[in-house]
């Protein structure tokens, strides 16, 4: 497998065979929860040491993907699997542990999972082949990043995520005790990220600063880190001045910050 490895939740009232992945049923036993035959089997799919796993990168070939609500921790329904399997289930518990369940009987309790019939044990062995595809990737590296705004009541702030990161960095505003501040926090991926212009490092975030209306600057803001790891450019915004003609104000600036 990619750089991560399948194991099989076991129970202690099962019978297992030669490896963890195949039980000791009778005939005519019916797959109810928590049965002689358990409706649901139960693997854990766990990036090996030094990488990372994401849902999105996981399917079951041949099956097809089904069209649920979004779910907190994100999760991927599937039917049309190999027969007794109705139904199967990814879910995201952590970078590290994608957990699956295979579904032998319907589930009201899931969405779209309600219609089927129970997979009934016969008087031969089953052997059922449930292929997926997918690869673990190289761990990326932490990032947090904190930003205090401006002081003074006459500025906006902005925070726009490089697309590509939105679903791996998070950010918080936070107004208390006067002190306006927003903070940036998620993992990066390892590998290379879209330069913009003739920038040296990975994209991360465009952080803007805008004056409100009929407001201006005197100079152009500045953004500095506490930290070498981050480089920034900055892009003045111009207006042209109503008072002075021929004349602009700085009414804003767009800062760009990238990772080296």
């Amino acid at each position: 497998m990619a750089n991560y490895t399948i194991t099989r939740h076991t129970e202690s009232d099962h019978t297992y065979g030669c490896t963890q992945f195949s039980t000791m049923q009778i005939e005519d036993q019916i797959a109810t929860n928590n049965g002689p035959l358990d409706s649901t089997v139960v693997w854990d799919l766990t990036a090996d040491t030094g990488f990372s796993l994401e849902l999105d990168d996981f399917i079951f070939t041949g099956a097809t993907q089904m069209n649920v609500p979004p779910t907190i921790p994100p999760s991927s329904s599937w039917e049309n699997l190999p027969y007794p399997i109705l139904y199967a289930q990814m879910v995201q518990v952590s970078s590290v542990l994608i957990r699956i369940t295979l579904y032998l009987a319907p589930d009201a309790s899931q969405p779209g999972f309600g219609v089927g019939n129970n997979f009934v044990m016969p008087n031969t062995d089953v052997s059922i082949t449930v292929p997926i595809e997918g690869c673990a990737m190289i761990a990326g590296h932490p990032m947090r990043l904190w930003f205090n705004e401006p002081t003074g009541n006459n500025t906006i702030t902005e925070i726009t995520v490089n697309p590509e990161l939105e679903k791996r960095l998070a950010q918080t505003g936070d107004g208390s005790g006067g002190l306006k501040s927003h903070e940036v926090v998620g993992t990066l991926p390892p590998q290379a990220l879209d330069k913009v212009a003739s920038s040296s490092g990975d994209h991360l975030i465009s952080y803007i600063v805008v004056a409100e209306s009929g407001h201006r600057y005197r100079s152009t803001p500045t953004l500095t880190f506490n930290s070498k790891l981050y480089n920034v450019e900055s892009f003045t915004q111009l207006t042209p001045s109503s008072y002075e003609k021929g004349k602009n104000n700085i009414t804003g600036v767009r800062f760009e910050i990238y990772k080296k």
